[in-house]
């Protein structure tokens, strides 16, 4: 059960920010700038976010010179920054940058031996010129990039995953502007589905629901173009998570039941158990325990007797269905069984999962705080918060302020003003 946690020593407020490893190039003197810039006006990153439109997270990244920023953030940053001209100078530069680092990984590539999951960027490149000429060859290629960026998930930060993804789906919606045969096209239009789902995923990660829907929209309309039910299932149920993260509890649930049962009879019983798992978290936010329980039994019975997987599908393993039980049971008033639920998803993460853990941990803090073990609630919060803050997710800071709010409620105004303390210096000086 609960633990106490060991005592926590306060956080030191502010740090200086980390030095770009390379100082000289364009990309970190745009960034360098526009930090410079921003901390001399005395905005935050919240503030600046907030005057030209895009998430404080992205802007951080780009001002750590970890993301390159398109035309259009460095022509809001100019304009909400009063820059002079100084950051739309840069950015020639940038690109320039950008472009010859290119080459010369394009080149690397072509000189060592070409191994199996080593796509041919040059044919890649030859591809979209004439997109009409796409074989199936060159579809494998594009769907091995999608396998990695599936992996890289784990190990990136939303705001490092962006660029590439979206490069990613450019690449993908300009080959359907092509004539292919109508194999290659379901095969493309599958996989610019899939990214477009991600690059979705990911901009609710950083805070922007606007995108995020615009996103779900092409995803769903590229969908039609796949004939993949199943994978429009898949879609549809991250559309529901989206739309549980934003406040949409009515449309979540009618998202999650259409998931469901539009599943065809080929899908994967391990999508069966996640889509079961999604819908019972749902069916108990609106306090259908019944349907909810029997939800979770048929996502247990679909995990265990699971044989493989779909190609676009995510990990999902028993520590990933123990997040949905716990939070099933949280909902449903029953503590104690959410407590044991989220321990038991942490005792069996996979080591690489650190964003699931994260979700685990606030998950435990709550149900903690629910079973009257505010100590061992606190520290889980704190754990999670350090995670969330490392890969700047929005989602998850926000579940983490939650938190913090039903501490203050719960009468622990000390420790809710420390953990709000630690957001003010993680928004204003970011690593």
């Amino acid at each position: 059960m609960c633990a106490l946690a060991s005592p926590q020593p306060k956080r030191r407020p502010g740090r200086p920010p980390k030095v770009p490893e390379s100082a000289c190039s364009p990309l970190s003197q745009l960034g360098g700038l526009i930090r410079q810039l921003r901390v001399g006006r005395g905005l935050t990153l919240v503030s600046l976010g907030q005057l030209t439109g895009y998430s404080w997270q992205h802007l951080g990244a780009i001002e750590r010179g970890q993301v390159v920023p398109s035309e259009d953030v460095v022509a809001a940053c100019e304009q909400a920054l009063a820059a002079g001209g100084g950051l739309i100078a840069i950015f020639p530069a940038v690109v320039r940058e950008q472009a010859s680092r290119r080459h010369v990984r394009e080149a690397a590539r072509r000189d060592r031996p070409r191994g199996d999951q080593d796509p041919d960027w040059q044919e890649l490149t030859a591809a979209a010129r004439r997109p009409s000429t796409v074989s199936g060859a060159v579809v494998d290629e594009l769907e091995q990039i999608t396998d990695r960026h599936r992996a890289l998930y784990h190990e990136l930060s939303s705001a490092e995953m962006l660029f590439s993804v979206e490069a990613h789906l450019g690449l993908l919606a300009s080959l359907m502007r092509g004539r292919q045969s109508e194999a290659v096209r379901h095969r493309i239009a599958s996989a610019a589905a899939e990214a477009a789902g991600f690059a979705a995923w990911l901009w609710l990660d950083l805070g922007d629901r606007f995108k995020m829907g615009a996103l779900y929209e092409m995803a769903a309309s590229l969908l039609a173009e796949a004939g993949d039910a199943a994978l429009g299932s898949y879609i549809t149920g991250y559309r529901a998570l989206a739309a549980e993260a934003s406040g949409l509890d009515g449309q979540a649930v009618q998202l999650a039941e259409a998931a469901l049962s539009h599943a065809p009879a080929g899908t994967s019983r391990l999508a069966r158990s996640w889509l079961s798992a999604i819908a019972a978290n749902l069916a108990a936010l609106t306090g259908d325990g019944g349907r909810a329980l029997d939800l979770l039994g048929q996502a247990r019975d679909h995990l265990d007797t699971a044989n493989g997987k779909e190609d676009w599908m995510y990990d999902f393993d028993c520590s990933a269905l123990a997040a949905y039980r716990g939070q099933c049971h949280l909902r449903l008033g029953q503590a104690r069984e959410a407590v044991t639920a989220f321990e038991a998803g942490l005792a069996e993460l996979p080591s690489e999962h650190a964003r699931r853990g994260a979700f685990l941990a606030i998950g435990l803090a709550e149900a903690c705080l629910s079973a009257r073990a505010p100590d061992a609630a606190i520290h889980h919060a704190r754990r999670a918060f350090m995670v969330f803050a490392a890969c700047g997710s929005t989602t998850g800071l926000a579940r983490v302020r939650r938190f913090g709010d039903l501490l203050g409620a719960a009468g622990r105004n000390r420790e809710a003003a420390e953990l709000g303390e630690m957001f003010a210096d993680y928004v204003a000086s970011p690593a």
